[in-house]
């Protein structure tokens, strides 16, 4: 009698089909580490008055989590987007929600999702600067600097540990290249003219210029530079199962977000706070 009450307990048990190891080890942990970037870099990742994480990345990333059935735990213990990556290398967290490109380089240390972001790195520059070049050198446009001996003389911007500082060595190698550690401080400098250019992620450039009209003054976006650069969660090297999961989640759920409707977003959540 006794194994006959037993016989459908273990035939039920061996009908259920077994998780991926990659996604068990997060289900039986009941949270999913999620890397962050540990500075802000609004809309995308910012840091509400309580001290919790705000923005676009963190509520995707507990939107994933919701859908996966655990909770987000995020892990703030880098400063560079580049350290995120190695984060996430080590298997210090699980994946990276954090406003992430891929980059060659990058992806010998991870996976990467499906973008769920399409967005382009951009130029920026000062345009007092600009219309000296012009009447001094006879430069129409910053493609040209490159080939310009005044390159030298120029100092290009860019946020440590981000994508565009390999695209910035590429495109202008004999300017001098200053590394920033936040794009307030970086986009300061070009509009003071410390630093000519520099270059960063489109949408976080209008996101900036929206919430500090005044700047248009000083600074303009050039309409020729784009780097491409679509934004994509990073998982750590061990999960690719985990990875074919975000996959799905991203094109059920997300899909390709426009960068305008985030920046649109948060400049009115914004505003609604204030």
């Amino acid at each position: 009698m006794m194994f006959s009450l037993a016989l459908p307990m273990h035939q039920a048990a061996a009908d259920e089909p077994a998780v991926f190891p990659d996604i068990q080890r997060i289900l039986d942990a009941g949270v999913i580490r999620v890397a962050l970037r540990a500075g802000d870099a609004a809309p995308m990742i910012m840091t509400d008055a309580n001290g919790a994480p705000a923005g676009s990345e963190p509520d995707l990333a507990r939107d994933l989590a919701k859908k996966l059935g655990v909770e987000a735990v995020f892990v703030r213990t880098a400063d560079t987007y580049d350290g995120v990556v190695d984060v996430v290398a080590r298997k210090e967290a699980d994946i990276a929600v954090s406003y992430l490109s891929s980059g060659a380089r990058r992806a010998r240390y991870v996976f990467f999702s499906h973008p769920y972001i399409k967005q382009s790195g951009r130029l920026v520059y000062n345009r007092a600067q600009f219309a000296e070049l012009k009447r001094d050198h006879g430069i129409e446009t910053l493609r040209a600097i490159a080939e310009d001996p005044v390159a030298t003389e120029l100092q290009m911007g860019v946020v440590a540990g981000s994508v565009y500082e390999t695209n910035l060595e590429r495109d202008f190698p004999t300017s001098r290249l200053r590394l920033f550690e936040s794009l307030d401080a970086m986009m300061a400098a070009v509009r003071s003219g410390e630093t000519f250019a520099a270059m960063h992620g489109g949408l976080q450039i209008d996101y900036y210029m929206r919430r500090n009209p005044a700047t248009a003054i000083y600074v303009a976006l050039d309409p020729d530079i784009r780097q491409s650069s679509d934004i994509r969660i990073a998982i750590r090297p061990d999960a690719p199962n985990l990875l074919r999961w975000i996959n799905l989640y991203l094109a059920d759920h997300v899909g390709m977000l426009d960068d305008a409707e985030i920046v649109q977003r948060y400049l009115n959540q914004n505003r609604e706070s204030e």
